[in-house]
């Protein structure tokens, strides 16, 4: 079984250096060798950064757009952008919305990775099997439908993308073999407990609906355990900044403000927040 992420995340940052012999002896034997200690050298800092990821990444409707997004909806403002200006990285944004983990392996082999970035994130896995989109489309419609789909039908969905995601990271493993890469969790949609206006969910469902964000998060990080690469879950650094938390929240409930992000996504603020997380991992 491969050596769990976070082990390997921290071993990147460590050299061994060699023993010495006592520089002191005034006649060393022929035999006796004499070292000079190495100082550990610090991970190299990537410069150069490509973000694959799907709309919780790219950010549509959180103004204003990127001159080139197209359909994939892509903000000025969106966590990558923040990070990239943050850590002063070249960023090439290949974020779409609506991208599933297929998608974005096919961004790889169009050969997306070909500059030899030093950083590339991944945030993939929500639109596989359409889960999002069903996930919410059942819970708004009520208990019987809501508890069917996330009992039944997310399970099989859920164990696919683990496997797509294992893929689609070492995929960008071997397009990008010198790059640190960084796999990225979804922000907290539903409270803890309790619903609210904001998201038109019956507690009871809101409440099924948490057992999916969180079945989903598990999923990934057993996805980067199993590639040998970082997590970053933003389920912890969410709580209380649901779509309920009204000035405090990072995600949108059903009604989005105008120009800041689309219903049941991030949030400007919610942008800057992960960018904040993935920023720690991003430097090794």
């Amino acid at each position: 079984m491969r050596t769990r992420a976070v082990i390997a995340a921290t071993a990147l940052l460590m050299i061994g250096a060699g023993c010495s012999s006592d520089p002191t002896t005034d006649s060393p034997r022929a035999s006796d060798t004499s070292q000079t200690p190495t100082a550990a050298a610090p991970a190299p800092r990537p410069s150069t950064y490509v973000a694959l990821g799907d709309s919780f990444t790219a950010g549509p409707g959180i103004d204003p757009l990127q001159a080139d997004s197209g359909y994939c909806g892509r903000s000025q403002d969106n966590w990558p952008t923040r990070m990239a200006d943050s850590l002063d990285l070249t960023l090439t944004d290949v974020s779409c919305s609506g991208a599933t983990t297929a998608d974005l392996a096919s961004t790889v082999r169009s050969g997306a990775l070909s500059t030899g970035p030093g950083l590339v994130t991944v945030s993939a896995g929500g639109n596989d099997g359409g889960l999002f989109l069903s996930l919410i489309r059942s819970c708004t419609a009520g208990s019987d439908a809501c508890g069917s789909f996330v009992k039944q039908q997310a399970p099989p969905i859920l164990k696919q993308t683990t496997t797509a995601v294992v893929s689609l990271l070492d995929a960008v493993r071997s397009a990008a073999p010198d790059a640190r890469i960084v796999l990225v969790g979804y922000p907290r949609l539903m409270p803890a407990d309790g619903t609210c206006d904001a998201v038109g969910i019956a507690a009871g469902d809101v409440a099924t609906v948490v057992s999916a964000e969180e079945a989903l998060d598990t999923a990934l990080a057993s996805a980067a355990e199993q590639a040998d690469v970082p997590y970053v879950s933003a389920r912890d650094a969410s709580t209380g900044h649901d779509a309920c938390a009204g000035d405090q929240a990072w995600t949108n409930g059903a009604s989005p403000g105008t120009g800041d992000g689309i219903f049941f996504h991030p949030n400007r603020r919610g942008m800057a927040a992960v960018a904040s997380l993935v920023e720690a991992a991003a430097k090794g």
